[in-house]
């Protein structure tokens, strides 16, 4: 050490550190007490937006002394924090008579979250504002990672930087090449707007160089709402070919922004794809679509549009809409947006509390089968309904009662008499009254009574006179007798017989059934106070449901679950044609057996079988599903046979499976596919590749449509999107590759 310095031999705060400079140097040196304050101001590293004045600084170092120059030096693990920021070097030293800092390294500036700085020497002003860091860093949101010879920072917040690497894969020792980097002479970042300026850039891939641009602008990792192209979307398509779209992102103010996409391809295809967007604080709106020219239907504008919204209102309602409409029944399965056989469009109003419903919607039906006539289907409805719950605790009748009231109307397109052309306009009123008891011995009994009144008013059709008013009434008693026991091995055995018994009366005219003429028996309805879904039917007549449940659970992980269910009747459903034999519509229905079996590990095995009187399967379903820690597998098989009064005049058959492999390199597979067992036909068959890593996503799927009920010609599709992350707010996946130590 120079003769005459003093020093700090010890690690202490700023406070102390003037105070003992103060004491001790300043009389010898004559350095004005500002010069200190000066450099620990200046390390404090204030970005060009932070606003002024500023906190005070704190500054930890194992040194602090002025040597014969007059310069302040702080060195040995030097630390600095101010607010957000946080400087660490292993030199600083400050000259007053050239208002200059020189900064030895490693230099690391963390300003927030967002921005780190890493160099190995840096010259700076004294508020660090402006200057120059050689071999220096960039790390914006803790993705994107900028490598240059130099940067040079401006008090505008505008950083230069040279011989520039920019990636957001991990570099390491063992693997210096990035999976994927830029490589530009010249880089400007504008911390104000969050956006880099690549000149002369060079993509490359594995190290190899894929393409050159003289300009190259992206936003940063901060940035999600950038003015500028988005990864493309490549299709290959039996029907279209290979097709391009390159979506333009606009951003209109804070609140909306409009995203255009035109679509080019090798068989013709000509379109533009839209979508705009706009935020309120109480919900948001979006409206998109396309419109395509193709070889598909040579000379014809085709296309599709959308329009969706969610809005929170007052007292708690809540406005929805999801509207859709195509130009074509095979269009929106063509260009892989839906294939859904019918389309569904709404607005509804609604509220949702603890102890009440109140909704109001209007609804549009289209079918895309190629078969339906949507004249002659219901494609206008409006309904409007409140659903209020009242407990009775408090009461001497006890239980809960529930009070149902709306209305409903629809219409279709055509006039004619009959079932092709029939309206209904339906207001209702229903009670219903429901307590549960425990009894002596564990019996758990319930009661309920139902009654309803339904007005209907039918147009277009002369089979039922208008008005029609039909009164249903129903009482339901249910005991069930839960054992349970534990084994000497920790299993434990819950058997519960169940016998319900219903009497249903109906008075009135009949009323057309549009919204369930198919009522199913499983898990769910075998012990429903009515099992149609929709109102326009309903029970009529005495019946008892009796049924067994067991369920088992082991210590060592497996849940097993039975049910073995009927239903007897006083008499045949009168809605069924006797000579279409259904589940339901004997005097005794099918026996329903239903079971599951799990394991905590992930595996789970479903299983539902109806079995006819005559011993005979007339339906059965089975699910396997088992997860484990790298591979998923998902395969069912469903069997119905063929019924006129189901409109199937064929059994279906149908086994489905789709099985996914994860790999310990960041890539992962699929495959699947849907099998007419019957027919011996495959209807789709599904394969996917998927990459994901810190800063790459690929994904690459393929699929084969077969035979499809909007499309009854077979297609072959080829998806594949590539995402570089951590550009544009595309935040780096967990997993992946990582360096090794």
């Amino acid at each position: 050490m120079a003769p005459g310095t003093r020093h700090l031999q010890t690690r202490t705060g700023i406070a102390a550190a003037i105070a003992r400079v103060h004491a001790r140097v300043l009389s010898a040196f004559r350095i004005p007490l500002a010069a200190l304050a000066l450099l620990v101001s200046a390390l404090a590293l204030p970005s060009a937006t932070q606003a002024q004045p500023q906190s005070p600084a704190t500054l930890m170092a194992d040194q602090i002394y002025v040597d014969r120059a007059g310069r302040l030096i702080a060195s040995g693990s030097v630390e600095v924090w101010q607010d957000s920021v946080r400087l660490t070097a292993q030199r600083v030293v400050y000259d007053s008579r050239r208002d200059h800092l020189q900064i030895d390294g490693p230099i690391s500036v963390n300003d927030g979250p967002d921005i780190l700085f890493l160099a190995d020497s840096a010259e700076l002003s004294p508020n660090l504002r402006a200057g120059i860091l050689h071999s220096a860093r960039i790390v914006l949101d803790r993705q994107l990672q900028i490598s240059a010879a130099s940067i040079v920072r401006d008090p505008s917040g505008i950083n230069q930087l040279t011989s520039v690497v920019a990636s957001s894969c991990p570099v390491c020792a063992a693997d210096p090449t990035p999976l994927w980097e830029i490589r530009a002479a010249r880089v400007t970042h504008d911390e104000a707007t969050d956006q880099l300026l690549f000149e002369r850039a060079q993509f490359r891939f594995a190290g190899v160089p894929i393409f050159y641009l003289p300009r190259l602008r992206l936003p940063g990792p901060a940035q999600d709402r950038s003015r500028g192209i988005l990864p493309p979307n490549v299709n290959l398509d039996s029907d279209l070919g290979l097709s391009v779209g390159l979506p333009y992102f606009i951003p209109i103010g804070d609140t909306q922004d409009v995203t255009l996409t035109p679509m080019l391809s090798t068989d013709g295809l000509r379109g533009m794809g839209f979508r705009w967007r706009m935020a309120r604080t109480n919900g948001g709106i979006e409206i998109g679509g396309q419109i395509t020219r193709d070889n598909i239907l040579p000379g014809e504008l085709r296309g599709y549009a959308y329009v969706r919204a969610l809005f929170a209102l007052s007292n708690d309602f809540k406005l929805t809409t999801d509207l859709i409409g195509a130009s074509d029944h095979s269009y929106l399965e063509t260009y892989d947006i839906t294939s859904a056989p019918r389309l569904t469009a709404h607005v509804t109003l609604e509220r949702v509390r603890r102890d009440q419903m109140a909704r109001a919607r209007a609804l549009a039906f289209y079918s895309m089968r190629a078969g339906d006539i949507n004249d002659e289907l219901p494609n206008a409805v409006a309904q409007a309904e409140l659903d209020q719950r009242i407990g009775l605790g408090h009461t001497a009748i006890g239980g809960t009662l529930r009070l149902q009231m709306g209305a409903q109307a629809f219409r279709r397109e055509s006039a004619t008499d009959g079932v092709q052309g029939r309206d209904v306009s339906r207001a209702h009123l229903q009670l219903t009254w429901r307590r549960t008891e425990v009894l002596a011995g564990g019996i758990l009994a319930t009661g309920a009574l139902d009654g309803r009144v339904d007005h209907v008013r039918v147009a277009d059709d002369s089979a039922y006179p208008d008005p029609v008013t039909r009164r249903v009434g129903q009482a339901m008693i249910e005991f069930r007798w839960p054992w349970a026991m534990t084994t000497d091995s920790g299993a434990r055995h819950v058997i519960e017989p169940v016998v319900q018994a219903i009497e249903s009366r109906r008075r009135g005219g009949a009323l057309p059934n549009d919204d369930h003429t198919m009522p199913e028996l499983d898990e769910g309805s075998l012990f429903a106070l009515t099992r149609y879904s929709g109102e326009d039917a309903r029970d009529d007549g005495s019946r008892v449901n009796a049924g067994l449940r067991w369920t088992r659970h082991d210590p060592s992980g497996w849940t097993s679950e039975a049910l073995v269910g009927r239903i007897w009747r006083r008499a045949a459903y009168d809605g069924f044609d006797p000579a279409h034999v259904q589940p339901l519509g004997r005097e005794t229905s099918d026996w329903l057996l239903a079971g599951r079996l799990s394991h905590q590990d992930g595996y789970a095995l479903s299983l539902r079988v109806l079995v006819a009187p005559d011993s005979t399967v007339s339906r059965a379903e089975t699910r396997l599903d088992w997860a484990g820690r790298m591979s998923t597998i998902s395969t069912a098989y469903l069997y119905l046979p063929d019924s006129p009064f189901e409109n199937r005049t064929t059994p279906l058959s149908e086994w489905s499976v789709d099985v996914g492999r994860q790999f310990g390199n960041g890539w992962s597979s699929s495959v699947g596919w849907d099998y007419d067992v019957a027919q011996q036909l495959f209807a789709t068959a599904r394969a996917g590749l998927e990459f994901r890593n810190e800063c790459l996503a690929f994904d690459m799927s393929f699929s084969r449509q077969f035979v499809t009920a909007t499309n009854p010609t077979a297609s072959t599709r080829f998806n594949m999107q590539i995402d570089l992350l951590g550009i544009g707010g595309r935040a780096p996946t967990e997993g992946g590759r990582s360096c090794r130590t």
